[in-house]
């Protein structure tokens, strides 16, 4: 299964005409998500580059959107009930192929959402 995950996620990309998939940049900081509506292509392979500026830890939790995407096996382990940690200070990169729809995202950190740290994911067809 990992073998054929590995190859379909290659051919996407070859098929794509990129030596690398593009990067969608998310900044993570006290208390918000910049951009904080993300617009994704179905199918079209992305690295999500989650860079937390702000000195305390945050998540990246977008359980339904991680679902219904093809993950990379490395990505994959780093995704835990949906969400991604992310330290202060530094950044984590998830490699995948998403899945249409539109997800929402939020911190589940403690009243981080409440502060205003959530957003949206659209994967257009």
């Amino acid at each position: 299964m990992r073998a054929f995950f590995n190859f379909a996620l290659l051919s996407a990309l070859a098929t794509a005409g990129h030596a690398s998939p593009p990067t969608a940049n998310v900044e993570l900081s006290n208390f918000k998500f910049t951009p904080t509506a993300i617009q994704l292509h179905a199918g079209a392979p992305v690295v999500l580059h989650l860079a937390n500026v702000g000195g305390s830890n945050h998540n990246f939790s977008a359980p339904q959107f991680f679902a219904a995407a093809k993950l990379d096996p490395q990505s994959a382990s780093l995704i835990h009930d949906g969400a991604v940690e992310v330290r202060g200070h530094s950044s984590v990169d998830i490699a995948l192929v998403p899945g249409a729809g539109q997800f929402p995202v939020k911190c589940t950190h403690t009243l981080h959402s409440s502060f205003g740290m959530k957003g949206s994911i659209t994967v257009r067809p």
